[in-house]
């Protein structure tokens, strides 16, 4: 990161993954927290906080500028654009339209989906501008 226009993008994307991250909790609870099966509650929290655990790992090797932050975060990136891809595509294919979600009447959901669709775009744009 040794110029200041990439540092700043770093940043910002790393503002919007953690907003993604903080917007996953009231979804998770909005549709699909049970309380009565607190073991299935555990896996997908326990998922999300491995996710979480190796994102803070690259973010914070990447900002101290290891050469193991870049790469971390290179294929945290990648796995994560590829999530939302398939995501995306499964939505077209299935007859849903692109950006489907985006017309759900619920505020979060929109919300949380907005997010997602956005940092699949910035996730595309960004990696076009880190690779060699």
């Amino acid at each position: 990161m040794g110029s200041k226009n990439i540092r700043v993008q770093v940043i910002i994307l790393f503002l919007l993954i953690l907003a993604n991250f903080i917007a996953q909790i009231p979804y998770y609870f909005h549709l699909y927290y049970n309380p009565n099966n607190l073991l299935a509650q555990a896996k997908g929290g326990l998922i999300m906080l491995f996710v979480l655990a190796a994102f803070l790992l690259a973010s914070t090797l990447l900002f101290k500028r290891r050469a193991l932050g870049y790469w971390l975060m290179l294929i945290f990136l990648a796995v994560e654009f590829l999530f939302y891809l398939w995501n995306t595509l499964g939505e077209v294919i299935h007859g849903f339209g692109l950006f489907f979600h985006l017309n759900n009447p619920d505020l979060l959901l929109r919300a949380v989906f907005a997010i997602g669709y956005y940092e699949l775009i910035c996730l595309w744009i960004f990696s076009r501008l880190v690779t060699p």
